[in-house]
């Protein structure tokens, strides 16, 4: 809470002496260690002034009827009423004003901890509950001013965007447009304002206010942002606004830094410093008041995204699309390989690193607060309380690959993250990294109803849809949903997986079933969209932590949206992998197979033996080859131990112990085989050898362990040598990673070198078995993870090709790569068409919606598409209609420039896409308007001519005469084809040809009348000048 000490009693033994210091809004204080008393005039005059404002306190505790002292009393603040606007506000990111439900919770940063001596009369509750609720009702008061200018904000903002072309061309006076403010002259009064500028700064500006119309909204005709909603004395430029949005979201720059810069670079343009109001030293501290102004901002993209989704009347499934068109876009004519093959796919998984400090803020965001993204917890509610109702009926569910994962089981709760009460997010992507939907966790570990709640909403929006879920633990949630009998009426719309890379630390029987590199229909989709969003989300953890709970919501919001733009134009390499996997498999279709002498490889042996190979891992006795590699481990420890017996001993007690661990371990070998009984002994081996065997399975699982935790640990240092990507490691954290590397590389070549010794000792022991695979140090740094090297085959089917083969392991991997190329190359053709005819509508949309705009007036009859978006309540402050069709054309041209330019980055590589997959139904058509008819001859010839400004709400008149040609053409074709249908359809075959051409003449006409304009306006202003 700003203004109060939170100083704690020193206990006993401390020294009870401390140095004060004071900044311009609080007062801190830091332990010297020393045992002298200061007795500065400075530390006198600061004792005086705590002491008046705690006898203030108590007399106004007395008038309530109360005595006694209280803990800690709220210091005035010195700052002006913009910077103590939001007491609760500590956080840099983007967001709005955070109000709480529950006003009696503890303020930030303040401390429950009472004084002990100071509470023989019980009143220091009393006194916390009347500040905090004073601190409550402060902050309920600001936020409810905020919501009631909201549609008068947003609605001026539009207004003065299309008359200062985006404040391209700010107002040089501070005068309102006529019929904006009604008020008689007496009624206008003068204050004092501190402009702020990218370039300039006005210490106490004169700016004129009114009764009718507030401040806020004034101020924005006069082209600044209020940093309050009440009698503002500090403002900041709008397109000062604007730039520090884009360059949070392509930096995520903390709102701290960027004031402190720019007013570093202000100070070093104006003659006099910007300081305290009634302070003749002290600078003005303004990063509390821009990020007000910041939020402002904020909250007007949002009403903007708001007001034009609701004035198109835009469905839930338009709004899917508009996130990502490749997965949720129009789909027509699709044809399936497999009808379980999945619509669209999402990947799963949960951060920890995207905490908030629960001392930092207990404002409690309301859900109507919560943004578009993120699942009210309302919901999440429901799906806890239906998991919990049958979890008895989970119990002994264990998968072998749980205890890998710190998620499967739920080892993170409230306890691990006591200083927090945010702990993390819980969230999903779509294949292409787009984030989808997102949850907050609130003092929990990642829980199954997590995931569960995230799926249940998303095939709540697409009952007809096939759906694939990549997770983590996919093994273990599938396990869960069946048991529970979860999701019962869309599990035949769901496939799992794992993800690829979280894919090879499990056990071999399930990567057969949940890998998706090694099962039909996912092509080349990794399932690790998460993990570059989070990487992408990184820069925010550290500020985020110590903001406002609504505040990080909030930021977090806007930077995954600006992710989402920024992954708009990507595209798969599906065509590498293809070209490489079938020449691979062209030699090897070339080798001869040692399965069918005389014959080489064929693609139906090597489908063969996969399908084997999945037959034998669902039907996998878990529990015997766990027993086996228990005896295995436990035949590897009583080696070791019998190799440290011959060496010397210092002690007799070291003696006696080595003899009792060689003991059990004797003990605990004898009680294994007795479980395992006749399966401790494999195919025609015998007991001995089998032992060997049981031996190196063991050293290979750990040697795959160790490899996969070197893999891991290196992943930071490939972000490094990846081009367009960055490290946040410091010179100690990167000479920390490489010693942590070093150490992983000396563990892996000492378990390498125990493997080998016990391979060869198989080997020389049974040399007429299929030897287990060697491999030197070197050569193992170069596997990756599903390398055949790591199949468990020999240990347990030593007669199958599939598993003791390695050109029939390569083989299947090898037609499982080509399979799922082609896989990727078809669905890459669904998705360019999907996002094409996204496209193509969007863009037609909004190119009729503006037109239509553009041709209507206060005189004319309003189109009936018109009426939601100019009814819309964010544009009812404005009493003309002329001013609601001006805001309403800013924000579709801002659409129309936005699509325009999406295609244009499109144009090449979708067209290229498609042209080199599999063609669809009126494919023909559909490239027709796309290209030479509507869509992009369009938008580049408006480029080429400038009539297609990326200014929002400068629209030229070349455009808008474009659009009118155009739509008299239409209504003209259409009238023709109603008398002469017939004759007409013959001439728009016979002329298709020459379309481009005559709208290329019509640009071309249009160009040179604007050219000639130009002249004239120049010579007019030349001989005006003269």
């Amino acid at each position: 809470m700003p203004g109060r000490s939170n100083s704690q009693a020193p206990s006993r033994g401390q020294s009870n002496t401390r140095a004060s210091s004071q900044t311009n809004t609080r007062r801190q204080t830091i332990s010297t260690g020393s045992s002298r008393r200061r007795t500065s005039r400075l530390a006198k005059a600061q004792e005086a002034a705590a002491e008046a404002r705690r006898a203030a306190f108590l007399r106004l505790s007395q008038r309530r009827g109360l005595g006694g002292l209280a803990n800690s009393f709220p210091q005035e603040s010195s700052e002006e009423s913009d910077a103590s606007e939001d007491p609760s506000d500590k956080g840099d990111g983007q967001g709005h004003y955070d109000d709480t439900a529950n006003p009696f919770d503890p303020a930030p940063g303040s401390s429950n901890i009472f004084n002990p001596q100071r509470n023989d009369s019980g009143l220091e509750e009393h006194a916390e509950y009347y500040c905090l609720r004073r601190y409550a009702d402060r902050r309920e008061e600001i936020s409810r001013q905020w919501n009631e200018l909201n549609n008068q904000v947003v609605a001026a903002y539009l207004l003065c965007q299309q008359t200062t072309l985006n404040w391209t061309t700010p107002p040089n006076n501070y005068t309102l447009p006529p019929g904006v403010c009604t008020c008689p002259s007496n009624d206008i009064s003068i204050r004092k304002v501190d402009l702020l500028d990218m370039l300039h700064r006005h210490q106490g500006k004169p700016i004129p206010f009114c009764k009718c119309t507030p401040d806020v909204v004034r101020l924005i005709h006069y082209g600044y942002f209020a940093c309050s909603a009440e009698a503002p004395r500090t403002a900041f430029s709008i397109r000062l606004v604007q730039y520090h949005h884009h360059l949070w979201q392509a930096t995520a720059v903390s709102a701290s830094g960027f004031i402190e810069s720019l007013s570093s670079f202000l100070d070093t343009r104006t003659d006099s410093p910007l300081l305290n109001r009634g302070s003749t030293h002290k600078r003005r501290q303004l990063r509390v008041p821009f990020s007000h102004c910041s939020d402002l901002y904020s909250r007007i993209l949002t009403s903007q995204k708001k007001l034009f989704e609701d004035g198109l009347q835009l469905t839930k499934s338009d709004k899917w699309a508009n996130k990502c068109p490749q997965c949720f876009g129009p789909q027509h004519h699709e044809v399936k390989s497999d009808p379980t093959e999945p619509d669209f796919m999402i990947a799963l998984d949960g951060n920890f690193q995207q905490r908030h400090y629960a001392d930092a803020s207990k404002d409690n965001p309301r859900e109507e607060q919560y943004p578009e993204s993120f699942i009210l917890p309302s919901k999440i509610a429901n799906d806890m309380e239906a998991l919990s109702a049958s979890e008895h009926v989970a119990v002994g569910i264990n998968p072998p690959c749980s205890d890998q994962h710190k998620a499967a089981d739920n080892t993170r709760n409230g306890l691990t993250w006591e200083k927090c009460d945010d702990n993390g997010l819980f969230a999903s992507t779509c294949r292409h990294d787009v984030p989808l939907l997102m949850i907050n966790i609130y003092k929990t570990g990642e829980k199954l109803y997590y995931p569960i709640s995230i799926i249940r909403n998303l095939l709540a929006d697409f009952p007809a849809s096939k759906v694939g879920i990549l997770y983590d633990i996919g093994c273990h949630l599938e396990a869960h949903i069946l048991k529970q009998g979860l999701l019962s009426d869309r599990l035949s719309d769901i496939k799992f997986a794992t993800s690829v890379f979280h894919a090879y630390a499990h056990e071999w029987a399930c990567q057969v079933k949940y890998n998706p590199r090694f099962n039909e229909t996912w092509g080349l989709t990794d399932g690790e969209g998460l993990e570059r969003f989070w990487s992408f989300m990184l820069p925010l953890v550290s500020y985020l932590r110590v903001s406002t709970r609504l505040h990080r919501l909030l930021a977090l919001q806007s930077r995954a949206d600006y992710f989402l733009e920024i992954l708009m134009g990507a595209t798969g390499d599906w065509l590498k992998t293809l070209r490489l996997a079938s020449d691979a498999l062209q030699i090897l279709y070339s080798t001869l197979n040692p399965a069918t002498p005389g014959v080489a490889y064929t693609s139906s042996f090597l489908e063969e033996q996969w399908s084997l190979e999945k037959i034998f891992h669902a039907n996998f006795n878990q529990r015997r080859e766990d027993q086996r590699k228990k005896l295995g481990e436990l035949l590897c420890l009583q080696d070791d131990l019998d190799e440290a017996w011959g060496r010397t001993t210092h002690t007799i007690a070291q003696a006696i112990a080595r003899a009792n661990s060689c003991g059990n371990i004797a003990d605990q070998i004898a009680r294994h085989r007795l479980a395992i009984g006749a399966d401790q002994i494999i195919g025609d081996l015998t007991r001995d050898q089998s032992d060997l065997l049981w031996k190196v399975w063991h050293s290979k699982t750990e040697l795959r362990q160790r490899f996969l935790g070197l893999v891991e640990e290196k992943q930071p240092l490939f972000r490094v040598c990846r081009n367009g990507e960055s490290t946040t490691l410091c010179t100690r954290g990167n000479q920390k990673l490489v010693l942590a590397v070093r150490k992983r590389a000396d563990q892996l070549c000492a378990c390498l070198e125990s493997y080998t010794k016990r391979a060869q000792a198989f080997i020389a022991e049974c040399p007429l078995q299929h030897p287990p695979p060697l491999i030197e140090y070197t050569d193992l740094l170069q596997l990756t993870l599903d390398d055949p090297f790591w199949n468990d085959g020999l240990f347990s089917n030593v007669n199958d090709p599939w598993a003791i083969d390695i050109n029939t392991q390569r083989g299947i991997r090898l037609l499982s790569r080509f399979k799922h190329a082609s896989e990727e190359k078809r669905r890459l053709g669904w998705e360019a068409w999907r996002a094409m005819r996204w496209a193509i509508n969007r863009h037609n949309q909004v190119w009729l919606y503006l037109g239509q705009l553009c041709q209507a007036t206060e005189q004319s009859d309003i189109p009936v598409a018109l009426e939601p978006m100019l009814s819309h309540e964010l544009l009812s402050s404005h009493l003309h209609l002329a001013d609601k069709i001006k805001s309403a054309k800013v924000l579709a041209h801002s659409n129309l420039i936005a699509i325009s330019k999406l295609q244009v980055k499109w144009d090449e590589e979708i067209v290229s896409v498609i042209r080199k997959t599999a063609p669809q139904t009126d494919d023909d058509v559909l490239l027709q308007l796309w290209d030479s008819e509507q869509q992009i001859s369009k938008i580049t010839g408006s480029l080429r001519f400038g009539f297609l400004s990326s200014i929002p709400g400068d629209i030229h008149n070349g455009l808008l005469s474009h659009f009118i040609e155009e739509t008299d053409s239409h209504i003209e074709a259409e009238n023709l084809n109603c008398n002469d249908g017939a004759e007409r359809n013959q001439e728009d075959d016979s002329d298709a040809e020459g379309e481009t051409d005559n709208e290329d003449d019509q640009f071309d006409m249009i160009a040179a009348l604007q050219i000639e304009v130009n002249l004239l306006e120049n010579l007019t202003q030349a001989s005006n000048v003269g």
